[in-house]
């Protein structure tokens, strides 16, 4: 019989405690990563760790059961990847939407379902609910669980990007808050990871890894900065002139406004973007010229609603409301900047 990390999957063995899986004991419920994890906040073995995205939707597709999608509401935009298309068509989901509690509470549930069902209308899916959890997953479990129960889903399959929070409301729906291992930074499970529970089985996946990352051009110490851990703050400004704001290291937006305009910004509130006037941006790099990557590349922005988000996936968006003669992004991950209709 194999014995398995039951925090985070991996194979355990006693010969090397330099690799994967090491463990005093054979019969020990966490590897040395894990442990280490869990009581030392000791985070530095994530950083050398991911797995193929290709091999977990390899070993997904072996399983029999109901996919559990799980989706970061705060990043709504990245957690719909393209392998659904190519690894998982025609299977049965479950959508759950995750940190309900990051939102401003004015948020309309309805609202950002009815955008996610527009986003699914073309994908080859057969969704069978759609659930939402907040505060450590411990919030909305109870719809959840009856949809399960409703259904008789004896099966269900976690699957999402990295750092969507599949561990974490997996411990809540178990009811052990410590099972599996969770942690800030992605690419914390290493293995399917089975777990039985009332209702079934849960299985447990790696997050499949997001190509093209704003994170990958960041050191892995600046992750937690960057990246939404508490409730959005918003901030509001009033447009009167044309203003850039820079997010350091990631690129800018130039906003020149007509009149009655106005951008609130929804980022990590860790995260320090920097405003000034449009036309002393030039000097502005000048005398920072680490403040922006390499290569940058430039987006003009169209769009048809009064109210509209520029989001940089993963790391939050501008909401702008008005009329303006002028939105532009420069950034070096250019295709990691979309725009929708304004989602708060």
């Amino acid at each position: 019989m194999v014995n398995k990390c039951v925090g985070c999957g991996v194979e355990l063995q006693i010969q090397n405690q330099n690799e994967l899986g090491f463990a005093n004991s054979l019969d020990s419920l966490y590897c040395k990563r894990c442990y280490r994890i869990k009581h030392y906040g000791d985070y530095t073995s994530i950083k050398k760790h991911s797995v193929s995205s290709d091999k977990v939707f390899d070993a997904v597709m072996k399983i029999e059961g109901v996919i559990l999608l799980v989706i970061d509401v705060t990043d709504i935009d990245s957690g719909l990847f393209t392998g659904i298309q190519r690894h998982l068509a025609n299977r049965e989901f479950i959508i759950v939407l995750t940190k309900w509690d990051l939102l401003p509470k004015t948020v309309s549930k309805q609202k950002v379902e009815s955008y996610l069902l527009n986003k699914l209308r073309d994908m080859p899916i057969n969704v069978l609910g759609i659930a939402m959890s907040s505060d450590k997953g411990k919030l909305g479990l109870t719809n959840l669980v009856q949809q399960i129960k409703r259904l008789k889903i004896k099966s269900l399959i976690a699957v999402g990007y990295a750092n969507m929070g599949k561990s974490t409301l997996i411990n809540a729906l178990i009811g052990k808050q410590d099972h599996l291992t969770i942690s800030p930074y992605p690419h914390t499970t290493l293995e399917i990871n089975q777990i039985n529970w009332d209702l079934g089985t849960i299985y447990d996946t790696p997050g499949i890894k997001i190509e093209n990352s704003f994170f990958d051009t960041l050191e892995f110490e600046e992750f937690e900065k960057y990246s939404v851990q508490s409730a959005f703050k918003p901030k509001t400004y009033q447009l009167d002139s044309a203003q850039t704001f820079i997010i350091d290291k990631i690129g800018l937006i130039n906003v020149i406004p007509k009149q009655n305009a106005s951008i609130t910004l929804y980022f990590s509130n860790q995260l320090d973007i920097h405003r000034t006037k449009y036309t002393n941006i030039t000097s502005y790099i000048e005398k920072h010229p680490e403040c922006l990557p390499l290569n940058l590349k430039t987006k003009r922005i169209v769009d048809k609603f009064d109210k509209f988000d520029v989001v940089f996936k993963q790391l939050g968006w501008f909401c702008l409301n008005g009329e303006f003669e002028l939105v532009e992004v420069k950034t070096s991950l250019i295709d990691q900047v979309i725009t929708r209709k304004a989602l708060i």
